[in-house]
């Protein structure tokens, strides 16, 4: 149950005016039926902060942050919902009963187990660093390493004795009981019911979040035991397949992109040599979340892999994933070295410079790297070349740029661009299809980052939010697969459960009623302009892109599980 019912919140909202809330924060001047002004969120000095007082909400094109009149409350006196409500309950004379606090206390209950996470591992953090100070073994592998103290005290690295209860023991004389330092992930219990260290023997990497929040470790054993790489379990505020080591120093750079590596001393390497935009995974290989967290700070990742055959399969995967995230990747190749880190040390800055500037975009580094394997003037090598790469072409949504890379096959393999295109399942070869954007805002502010497919969908999303007649004559043509997954799909069927009741769109109600991460992407899109000529045909292109977008997912996924039969069926329906 909420903390006051959806009518009163709903309330609320309504009565208190955006503009003149806003207007007690930020200078705002008329644009059109809306306000713009500097965004208070963040640092800017060209006005991409709008208020909508027809539609009660606020929007920032550059940072995101969007919502109505409790949400903006909330963010600019950093307050919880339920005391924005309240101050704006008294701010606009409505009384509210007394709340119910079962959400509340539940939400306020996990939030004081993270706070406490972050407590008990920055306390550790701290007992790492006092023992590598007077650990010889430990110094002794930085040196090695050639780390010094000043770079060891500014990555915080440690050490875990090689005992059974040391951190135990220390943090349970902190005041810790053996249930928090569980939960942390630091110690690990038994069959006879008694807890011992997780880490012991090991060179320490503590893990910051993006708020600099210490959420775990790594730890590198200093002899032959197994694993030699050890992460914290997997709790309440670590998992690694959605954080990324370094992430707090890169995002500081404000760099276009970020160099992806593969391990922990790559990090430290490059950050010595002044590339401190740099992060690594946590020993697993790139996920979905972790490309999704990348495309929020940098516009391009540079893949810097492990030169030998793993770090060059690793490479091609996350080519896969960032491609399906629409983020940009290109990939530089080390020679004389196996990974970044004995790479810079050994050929040094500027050779590494060197490579780093010469890196390839990721479809011309896989034409390249699948060529090494193929001898394509034996015809059956030609063919398994081409189908090595039709995964990847598959994945690229600009026309133009599908152009550039299957003519670039083309001379290569000496194929025709019209086989290359068959085989894709496109039938216009001559002139791939153009796709009729309908006129939104300032095209280069509503990109923030996010895939064109996702751009797509907002904006039939806010055809549908202002047109209720789109939905009833076409909703039909509306499947749940269109949307992806996530807050889009959720906007959707809310906005599909709200139609098919035939009522219509209340986006107070609405705000109150998705998950509070949703409302910023709501009022993102009902900040699209959708006073459009024809909206019908505007309608009918985004869903005839989408539509598109999903026959590729599923050819994509047919390919990747090796289905050829059922591939051919389907180009077969489609040409």
């Amino acid at each position: 149950m909420p903390l006051f019912p959806d009518h009163l919140i709903q309330e609320v909202a309504e009565k208190n005016d955006i503009y003149e809330l806003v207007s007690q924060y930020v200078s705002l001047k008329r644009a059109g039926s809306s306000y713009v002004g500097l965004c208070p969120f963040h640092n800017e000095k060209t006005p991409s902060f709008s208020v909508s007082p027809h539609k009660g909400i606020f929007h920032c094109f550059g940072c995101g942050e969007g919502g109505n009149s409790i949400g903006f409350l909330m963010k600019i006196e950093n307050i919880s919902f339920y005391e924005a409500v309240t101050r704006l309950a008294e701010r606009a004379n409505i009384e509210l009963p007394k709340p119910d606090t079962t959400d509340f206390d539940r939400g306020n209950e996990k939030k004081k187990e993270r706070e406490l996470v972050y407590a008990i591992n920055k306390d550790a953090a701290t007992k790492f660093y006092e023992n590598l100070k007077t650990s010889k073994i430990a110094i002794e592998y930085f040196k090695n390493r050639e780390i010094d103290g000043a770079w060891a005290k500014k990555f915080w690295l440690g050490f875990a004795k090689d005992s059974w209860d040391d951190m135990f023991v220390y943090l349970k004389d902190k005041g810790y009981t053996e249930s928090d330092i569980l939960k942390a992930g630091l110690i690990t219990g038994n069959d006879n019911g008694k807890f011992y260290d997780r880490f012991r023997n090991r060179v320490i990497f503590p893990i910051f979040d993006e708020r600099d929040n210490i959420i775990g470790f790594g730890g590198r054993v200093l002899n032959d035991d197994k694993p030699k790489y050890l992460n914290s379990s997997e709790g309440l505020v670590f998992s690694k397949g959605k954080n990324l080591f370094s992430l707090n120093n890169a995002k500081r750079t404000r760099a276009d992109f970020v160099i992806l590596v593969e391990g922990y001393m790559d990090v430290i390497a490059l950050a010595m040599n002044g590339y401190t935009n740099t992060v690594a995974t946590l020993g697993t290989a790139l996920t979905p979340d972790q490309a999704k967290i990348l495309k929020k700070y940098f516009k391009e990742v540079v893949l810097c892999y492990d030169s030998d055959s793993a770090g060059r399969t690793a490479t091609n995967r996350a080519i896969t994933i960032m491609r399906q995230t629409d983020l940009k990747a290109s990939v530089m190749y080390l020679s004389g070295g196996k990974d970044p880190d004995e790479f810079i040390k050994k050929m040094g800055k500027d050779a590494f410079n060197s490579a780093l500037e010469a890196r390839k975009t990721d479809i011309t580094y896989l034409i390249e790297y699948y060529r090494e394997k193929y001898e394509i003037n034996i015809d059956g090598q030609k063919v398994a070349y081409i189908d090595e790469l039709i995964p990847y072409l598959l994945l690229i949504t600009n026309p133009v740029e599908l152009d550039v890379y299957v003519n670039k096959l083309a001379n290569l393999t000496e194929i025709s661009t019209q086989s290359l295109y068959s085989q894709l399942g496109i039938k216009k070869v001559n002139s791939p299809q153009k796709i009729t954007q309908a006129k939104t805002i300032d095209k280069n502010k509503i990109q923030g980052g996010r895939s064109k497919v996702d751009i797509t969908r907002e904006s039939l999303l806010a055809l549908l939010l202002s047109n209720r007649q789109l939905y009833e004559h076409y909703g039909k043509y509306l499947s749940d697969d269109l949307f992806g997954g996530g807050v889009l799909l959720d906007i959707f069927l809310y906005i599909k459960s709200v139609y098919e009741e035939g009522k219509n769109i209340d986006i107070n109600l609405m705000m109150v009623s998705l998950k509070e991460d949703n409302t910023k992407q709501l009022a993102r899109i009902l900040s699209i302009d959708t006073h459009i000529t024809d909206e019908i045909k505007a309608f009918k292109d985004y869903l005839k892109t989408l539509k598109e977008q999903v026959r590729r997912e599923k050819i994509y996924e047919t390919l990747s599980a090796g289905n050829v039969e059922q591939l051919n069926d389907m180009i077969k329906k489609n040409n």
